[in-house]
């Protein structure tokens, strides 16, 4: 209990007086103003997309968590449309301790952690049941970890689902249609490797680059999710898509270290807790849509075409021999055989 000191002057009846009302006005003081009274703490979450996107919607599940269970003490305020930046100003922002939280996908990370490019690594994973495994279990675990000396805390993974190629230009069923078309990637080496491979010109670029290049064409198309090219309508400057799901695309929930180890331990729980179940909230929302996004692209023109994946698998066998040793081969063995 903190007590208000009160300088009383007086003399006889009148002096008492005082010092009785300097006396109440201390324990008033106390109860109004309790010892280590904990203020608000307020934490600003960046991410890609809009306010329709699947990020917002597990980050407003996160931040409504944490309201709701810390009693106000913490708030988190959302920063969509790279409010906060692009993904790599925002991983190296909490390193710095200058942005607290992000929402980022997992294939920007390998530039900070190599054992990122597991997520990334050609036709790694069989489906969401085979990723869900590796990433609830040991591998997840591992992957969470090798962050904090980066000076990032992880908190859970959730979904961007697989990738396929889209473009303006023509038809893709097999690996020869890719020929001369000019492919935008994430900016990641696993990513510009494989379109290459593959038979493409691997171009990478920022998403916010993205829209404007296609209209101007100085890139034919690009790969990306089912749910993410129904959601950003490109269906309007891409005629095509072929389903090769050939890399998977993880999300994952981080803060900074430095802002994460600065909070009481109560909230640090809170906030933990809270990302979990934003995570969740995501995967769930992404995989319910992507059972429908299909229709929605057909019904917007877009020719949606399943491919045969075993001749783009093929050419993309000189991805593993270039990378798996900077992955390590441990840990692509681990995820494979959660998938047998």
């Amino acid at each position: 209990m903190s007590l208000r000191i009160h300088h009383c002057k007086g003399r006889g009846g009148a002096m008492r007086r005082k010092i009785l009302a300097c006396l109440l006005t201390a324990i008033c003081g106390a109860v109004i103003s309790p010892a280590g009274a904990q203020e608000k703490v307020v934490l600003k979450v960046g991410m890609l997309g809009t306010t329709e996107y699947f990020y917002y919607k597990g980050a407003k599940r996160m931040a409504d968590l944490a309201a709701e269970r810390s009693k106000g003490r913490l708030e988190l305020q959302l920063f969509p449309n790279q409010g906060l930046g692009n993904e790599r100003d925002m991983i190296e922002g909490m390193q710095l301790g200058t942005v607290d939280m992000a929402i980022i996908n997992t294939p920007l990370l390998a530039s900070f952690e190599p054992r990122f490019m597991l997520f990334d690594m050609p036709f790694m994973f069989n489906d969401w049941n085979h990723v869900n495994k590796v990433l609830s279990g040991q591998v997840g675990q591992e992957l969470m970890k090798a962050l904090e000396p980066k000076g990032l805390k992880a908190f859970a993974f959730s979904t961007a689902g697989f990738r396929h190629v889209i473009n303006q230009r023509r038809e893709v069923r097999t690996p020869d249609d890719l020929k001369g078309l000019k492919i935008r990637t994430l900016d990641n080496p696993v990513h510009v490797a494989i379109m290459n491979a593959m038979g493409a010109n691997a171009t990478p670029m920022q998403y916010g680059e993205v829209m404007t290049a296609l209209r101007q064409k100085t890139i034919d198309g690009l790969d990306f999710q089912l749910g993410s090219t129904a959601t950003e309508k490109m269906y309007e400057v891409n005629k095509y898509m072929a389903l090769t799901g050939h890399v998977f695309t993880g999300v994952i929930y981080l803060a900074s270290l430095k802002r994460f180890n600065a909070l009481p331990a109560d909230l640090q729980k809170t906030l933990s807790e809270a990302a979990v179940a934003g995570a969740n909230t995501e995967t769930e929302l992404f995989n319910k849509f992507e059972q429908d996004a299909r229709s929605i692209l057909e019904k917007n023109g877009m020719k949606v075409v399943d491919v045969d994946k075993a001749p783009f698998r093929a050419r993309t066998t000189s991805v593993y021999q270039t990378f798996q040793d900077r992955v390590g081969k441990n840990l692509i063995e681990m995820a494979r055989k959660l998938g047998q």
